[in-house]
This record gives C-alpha cells, structure tokens and sequence, in this order.
C-alpha cells in the first residue's frame, strides 16, 4: 500500500481588493527600499490556522469542514490602521482592536485542532495577532529601525466587510487559494445590493 503525498496548507483571510493590491505595493516598496523580499512571495493575508502538514486525502474533508463552519458565521467589519512591528524586525499592517474577529479565530483553532491531528500549526497555541506582514524577518536590524520609523509615519486606513476565509496549498514554490469559503449571511448580503 503507498502512502498518501502530504501537502502544507494554511488558512487564512485574504483582504479584497483594492486593499490586496495596495497592501502588495508596501511589500514591494519595502522588498526594494529595505531588501526585505519575502512577504512579497506570498500572498497578502491574516493567519487564521498556521501552516499545518497532512497527507491530502484529509483536503476534502478539510474543505468540507471549514465550509460547515463559515456557513455558521455573520460577515463583520474589519479595519486596518496604519502599521506595527514586532521586535524580531516584522513590519506589517496593524488591525483595529476586534473581538469578533478574535473570537472565531479562537472557535477556529479549536474545533480544527479537535477533530484533526495535523503535524505542524506549532504557533496555533500563541497568542493571536491579526495581521498582514509587509516586511518579513529578512529584514535587515541595521535597517530595520528605518523603515520601522518611515512605515510608523505613513497613514493608512481601509475598512472591509468580511465574508470568508481561504484553504491555501504550497504547491512547492508558493501559496495557492484552493478553496474560498463564504460566510453564512454573505450571499444573502451580496443580492440586497442588486436592487
């Protein structure tokens, strides 16, 4: 009998645009100003579940499983309002105090961790910090109080409704939305506008 080929997945929220696009622009700024490459690489995103390792024949029941739960959710507000860093050199767009959003991360994690034993997720027990990283810890310390300086200054506010989340698969080279799941009440939302 062969074994299953195992896949990273990650699950996260991925911001609508045009706050994916402007979000890509300030990594790309620091990616060229400060050399700090790697949050470009990736999509722009809010960790709801840390990239976790299981084989993928667990992918649909995975799908299946964060369908069940968004379709129990209500969409909410999010906002973004200007940016923070974190000591090890991250920089990245910080989120207005949320306990909604807190909240179903916590139901999240748990029920997720509950019904499947993954390797991997060894930040789902840490403190959750919602964010979208502009630069990654490849970024210089020499430079690092710079740009901190430089994106402490800068003003930058966006508000969204938040209808769903993402399954995201590493394909080996990067990050693939595999699966994009809507909240409950966001399709009825989205038809009362077309009136």
């Amino acid at each position: 009998m062969g074994t299953t080929k195992q896949h990273l997945y990650l699950v996260a929220i991925i911001p609508p645009e045009p706050v994916y696009s402007e979000i890509k622009e300030f990594q790309q700024y620091a990616a060229d100003k400060y050399r700090s490459k790697e949050a470009l690489r990736r999509p722009s995103h809010i960790t709801l579940i840390p990239p976790f390792q299981v084989s993928e024949m667990y992918e649909e029941q995975i799908i299946h499983f964060l369908t069940n739960f968004s379709s129990k959710q209500i969409p909410f507000e999010l906002a973004i309002d200007g940016f923070g860093s974190f000591t090890v050199g991250v920089i990245y767009a910080a989120f207005v105090e949320n306990e909604r959003l807190k909240k179903m991360q916590k139901e999240l994690i748990l029920s997720f961790n509950k019904k499947f034993k993954v390797d991997g997720g060894k930040d789902s027990g840490r403190k959750f910090n919602p964010h979208i990283t502009i630069a990654f810890k490849d970024l210089s310390p020499i430079v690092f109080p710079n740009a901190k300086k430089e994106f402490d200054d800068k003003l930058y506010r966006r508000k969204w409704m938040l209808k769903d989340m993402c399954l995201l698969r590493h394909d080996g080279r990067q990050w693939q939305i595999i699966k994009r799941v809507e909240f409950g009440a966001a399709i009825t939302n989205e038809l009362a506008f077309e009136f």
